[in-house]
């Protein structure tokens, strides 16, 4: 009953909404003899006999139901700047918050905020690095990308649970929205490095016989709001002279099942992953016509699920091989000159050949590992380009012309195999986002 009083107390003056107009009145006369009788009554008469001040504030009543102090969309706001980990500790802080923090709505909101950070400090490099002695033993690491560009030397940690999994070999097919696809072999797994969670794939049925291999894709499909990979099986029709055909098969983490479609129609991809831009994922396609071979570049939607070819820049005299890579969003081709030199254009509308933009022509750096940069990986606000160099990460700025190494702390006798750029963000490969 003290407490009851105390909370009608507490709460009486915060009830503002209700009619201003009425005047409190004054008490009757039996309301005075009432009160005047429980004061001169002993105290062992008294059934709630009324506490001291000092006692008062020494109890421990529960604590009253205040409305919150800020409404849900303001705290939804504010949280949506915080780190992955942070939030990931606040969702003990109360169910609303667990509710709120999990909530695919918020993910989104989160994952927005993350993808426009301008100084990039949620956003990693994933790279597969092996022992130069060994050549056998592959560990996967994390990095930060703003102490990439930031600072000489940079510290990385270690995936355990990856590194577990790949041992020997691993092939880091690419990342959408804080998702990594990682194939072994012929398995093929999602997972979120930052969450530390991870789902294996179900097998898609191809099994490999004679000259084959497979490359994969991996992106996000708006329409359904769905995550994909794609399984492009490669192999030779007619023995080890024969043409190279393929079989396409589409997952959907929604469903959890493969399904196939129509197959390359411009020939067979390159063993690269496909890049994902704008809802499509880009291949680098060898095609064969009499004793011809020549490069197209093909994308696949993966909403509509159809092939189009996508036109290349016009490279000039003397271009040699090329590779594709994503730069802020955008397709990216590097060029090769030989050991002269590299241009790295950009397609700045996606589809639109007159979009074409030469970013940067990159100078011949001698390697003895490499003849020239295998791919660009990100592009600063400042213009400083990160690229996979051979078995390394390389920083150049064309404005100075220069070249600087970032030394990965602890990577001494390793090489870097693989590298990925990825934002940390709440998406789970386990749950519908």
């Amino acid at each position: 009953m003290e407490n009851r009083n105390e909370e009608s107390a507490l709460t009486q003056p915060i009830q503002l909404s209700g009619s201003l107009s009425h005047e409190p009145q004054p008490p009757s006369s039996s309301q005075l003899t009432q009160k005047r009788n429980r004061l001169e009554s002993p105290p062992h008469e008294s059934l709630a006999p009324p506490q001291s001040p000092k006692r008062s504030k020494n109890a421990n009543p529960s604590p009253p139901s205040f409305p919150p102090i800020l409404p849900q969309e303001m705290i939804a706001e504010i949280l949506s700047y915080l780190p992955v980990k942070s939030l990931l500790r606040f969702r003990c802080v109360s169910r609303s918050w667990k509710s709120l923090i999990t909530h695919p709505f918020f993910v989104k909101k989160h994952l927005k905020k993350i993808q426009n950070d301008p100084r990039y400090t949620k956003t990693g490099v994933l790279i597969s690095t092996g022992n130069t002695r060994t050549r056998n033993l592959f560990r996967i690491k994390s990095c930060s990308l703003n102490a990439i560009y930031q600072n000489p030397i940079v510290n990385s940690t270690e995936i355990e649970y990856l590194s577990k999994i790949a041992p020997r070999s691993n092939w880091i097919v690419g990342s959408c929205d804080g998702l990594i696809c990682i194939a072994v072999q012929d398995i093929v797994y999602l997972l979120n490095p930052t969450l530390r969670v991870s789902i294996r794939l179900p097998d898609s049925g191809l099994m490999r016989r004679g000259i084959t291999y497979t490359v994969y894709g991996f992106g996000f499909d708006a329409s359904m709001d769905d995550y994909k990979v794609v399984s492009v099986f490669c192999y030779q029709t007619k023995g080890f002279e024969g043409d190279l055909d393929s079989i396409v098969s589409v997952y959907s983490l929604k469903t959890n099942f493969w399904r196939r479609i129509q197959g390359f129609p411009f020939g067979v991809p390159s063993y690269e992953a496909g890049k994902y831009v704008d809802g499509s994922l880009v291949w680098a396609v060898c095609h064969r016509r009499e004793m011809a071979v020549s490069w197209k570049i093909v994308s696949l939607d993966l909403d509509q699920e159809t092939y189009k070819e996508v036109f290349q820049p016009s490279y000039g005299d003397g271009a040699g091989n090329i590779t594709l890579g994503v730069l802020d969003g955008c397709l990216s081709v590097l060029c090769s000159y030989g050991r002269l030199h590299a241009d790295v254009w950009v397609m700045r509308e996606f589809g639109k050949r007159e979009s074409w933009t030469k970013l940067v022509t990159v100078p011949y750096v001698p390697d003895h590992r490499s003849e020239l940069c295998s791919k660009p990986l990100f592009v600063s606000g400042s213009g400083e380009i990160l690229f996979h160099f051979g078995r390394m990460l390389i920083l150049y700025n064309p404005k100075e012309k220069i070249f600087r190494i970032p030394v990965i702390h602890g990577d001494a006798i390793s090489d870097i195999d693989q590298a990925q750029i990825y934002v940390e963000s709440l998406v789970s490969p386990t749950v519908n986002n």
